[in-house]
This record gives C-alpha cells, sequence and structure tokens, in this order.
C-alpha cells in the first residue's frame, strides 16, 4: 500500500513540476498531475507484473491520452497542455542516460539492450498515442452519426 501512495505522489510530482516548468495555465496544473499519475500507475502496475516494455508504455500512453482528452474537453483547453506534463513520468531518460553510459564505458551489451528498451518504449508510446486518437474519433464520429439520425 505504501508504495502506490509512493507512486501516485511521485507520478503526480513529477507531472505538476514539468507543467509549472512548462507554464502550463494555472487552471490545468492539478488535472495535468492527475492525468500524468494515470499514465504512471499503469506503467507501473504493467511492469512490475512483468508485461514487458512496449505493452506497459502502450497502455501507459493509451490511459494517459484517453484522460487527456477527458480533461481537454471538460476545461476546455488544448489536449497537448495536459499531454505533455503527464507524459513526463513515462519517457525512459534514465534509460537513456544509462545507455550512453554504458556506450561510453565500451560496456556495448548493456548499451544495446538499453537502447533496445528506449526504442521499444518509445515505439509503445507513439502507438499508444495513435491508438487513443483513433479511439477518440471513432467515438465522437458514433455520437454524431447518431445526433444526424435522430
Amino acid at each position: 500500500m505504501g508504495q502506490i501512495l509512493l507512486n501516485i505522489a511521485l507520478g503526480f510530482l513529477s507531472s505538476i513540476t514539468f507543467a509549472i516548468i512548462s507554464n502550463v495555465p494555472r487552471k490545468s496544473i492539478i488535472t495535468g498531475g492527475i492525468v500524468g499519475t494515470i499514465g504512471w500507475l499503469g506503467f507501473w502496475e504493467l511492469s512490475i507484473h512483468h508485461y514487458g516494455i512496449f505493452v506497459s508504455s502502450f497502455a501507459c500512453s493509451l490511459l494517459l491520452a484517453l484522460a487527456g482528452q477527458v480533461a481537454a474537453r471538460v476545461h476546455k483547453m488544448p489536449l497537448i497542455v495536459f499531454y505533455i506534463p503527464g507524459l513526463v513520468p513515462v519517457v525512459p531518460g534514465i534509460t537513456s542516460f544509462e545507455a550512453f553510459r554504458a556506450l561510453i564505458t565500451h560496456d556495448y551489451p548493456a548499451a544495446l539492450y538499453g537502447f533496445v528498451n528506449v526504442f521499444f518504449c518509445a515505439v509503445g508510446i507513439a502507438c499508444g498515442l495513435a491508438a487513443s486518437d483513433i479511439i477518440m474519433r471513432l467515438i465522437f464520429s458514433f455520437r454524431l452519426l447518431r445526433k444526424k439520425t435522430s
């Protein structure tokens, strides 16, 4: 239970600090932190159950983008205001740093492993973004079609 609370707090703090650094509107900072926490919890939960970096990143970015879409419609603000700060906890920055450090110290197998993980994470995030966009477009096209037929 303590580990879950710690991950919630750290996911929220990392998202809102990046939102503050990025100078997003004040009224969207807390919601951006909640969106980031949702994404981080999805990534963390799947990672500790050994689903792999691609599946974890895909599911996380899918959750993150869907929550960001809902937040953007509720607050009537652009999606990027919620999405970019929420994405910060998931971006594999420390993994890429360790991969470059291994490359510089001539530990090539560790560097290759790190770069492959960064690649799978980036591809998973991109696929999750594309999937969430397709899902939201389908939902809104069905709603629009339903309004026209009724």
